[in-house]
């Protein structure tokens, strides 16, 4: 089948093996250079495989927006080496403050410690600066980075790729790690099913309020939600909560505006961020598609395969667990067969039970109904996640 395009850290053990069939796991191409792209690269090529990169962008995206890493993000970031650096770049926190539209603190969440003694419990960080870490990591550790190559076809039976320059890889296992929407992914296993939720998040990055120690969540009237969170000691991240049918002008003079409206708190807030800058007006959903998320030698990762509510950090989490299990069943020395299908063993409930939790917190946050315990559900979330996938 071709695929075409219409548009304390540990180490993981090196090792090999052969099916009855001989499909070895040496080669792998990834399509995406993001987040999830990165992340598995990295956990591929700790493994032993050879690993390539393949980026539409010709340079790092900058948006203005920050990466919340809670306890299970930290603790798979330690497993692929690189937590330490995101603790250094970012700002270490501990605990979950929320808050009304005055400010005034209604109940603190605990932040549990998932990775380990020397790791603080969770980071705040610029997704920019994220994405740096992560792609200076893997070309550290000899991963190839092909920036500025689309990619337009995908044979998923022999494994080939193929971009729009004519340049061709062949590959062992390709993975699809090109985001939510990629026309490759829903080429190979079809068009995927929306899910219920319909947002807009603002992001916006803006000075750290001095008094700012900690991720914090503003609960005030129904639709006024924002996230607060230190990424450095002179930044914070912002991201507020819309309902997709925000329409109008996305730039920062309408995120300010719409801040104003709100109580004393969220006006703080905007008074604080420099409207001029570019902000970032994300509209979110979510989805799930149904298992197995692979085909013949690709198997799609990350948003190319399951979009998780933003509530909890969730999102980014699951990317990485994306990777790191990879990483471990490449390590184990499986044929492509045996890892494709204990990847999905392990992956594809765990993904299905955390896209069910995320997806009732964010329908609250636009829409409160008393049959919702929002408390009870992060306790679902943290019991999940407390174990490694």
């Amino acid at each position: 089948m071709v695929v075409d395009h219409a548009s304390g850290e540990l180490s993981l053990g090196i090792s090999g093996g052969r099916s009855a069939a001989g499909a070895l796991v040496r080669r792998i191409v990834v399509v995406g250079g993001g987040i999830t792209g990165l992340t598995c690269a990295l956990a591929c090529v700790r493994a032993g495989a050879h690993v390539e990169v393949i980026e539409a962008h010709a340079s790092a995206t900058r948006l203005p927006a920050h990466i919340d890493v809670v306890p299970n993000l930290l603790r798979d970031l330690a497993r692929l080496g690189v937590a330490q650096a995101c603790v250094q770049r970012g700002f270490a926190y501990s605990g979950l403050s929320v808050v009304d539209e005055r400010g005034d603190e209604g109940f603190r969440l605990p932040t549990p410690s998932l990775a380990g003694p020397q790791l603080p419990p969770a980071v705040g960080i610029a997704l920019a600066d994220l994405l740096d870490l992560l792609e200076g990591a893997a070309v550290r550790s000899s991963v190839d980075v092909h920036r500025g190559c689309t990619v337009n076809r995908v044979d998923s039976e022999s494994g080939r790729v193929i971009a729009e320059d004519g340049r061709v890889w062949e590959a062992d296992l390709v993975l699809i790690a090109a985001g939510a929407g990629s026309p490759l992914a829903s080429a190979l296993l079809g068009p995927a099913r929306p899910g219920v939720l319909r947002h807009a998040w603002w992001h916006a990055l803006l000075p750290r309020p001095p008094w700012l120690d900690r991720s914090t969540w503003m609960a005030g009237s129904v639709g006024r939600r924002l996230l607060l969170v230190p990424i450095s000691m002179s930044r914070a991240g912002v991201a507020v909560v819309s309902t997709e049918e925000a329409s109008g002008p996305t730039d920062g003079y309408a995120l300010t505006r719409q801040l104003k409206s709100w109580g004393s708190f969220p006006r703080r807030i905007a008074a604080a961020i420099d409207p001029s800058v570019p902000v970032v007006l994300h509209r979110v959903t979510s989805w799930l598609r149904d298992p197995p998320w692979h085909r013949g030698a690709v198997l799609c990762v990350g948003a190319s395969a399951h979009v998780i509510a933003p509530p909890f950090g969730q999102s980014a989490a699951q990317d990485l667990e994306d990777a790191v299990v990879l990483g471990e069943l490449a390590a184990a020395g499986l044929d492509r067969p045996r890892l494709l299908r204990q990847f999905t063993e392990r992956r594809s409930e765990r993904v299905r039970c955390l896209h069910e939790l995320t997806e009732r917190a964010a329908l609250w946050t636009t829409q409160p109904e008393p049959a919702t315990d929002l408390l009870q559900l992060a306790g679902e979330i943290d019991r999940l996640v407390a174990t490694p996938a």
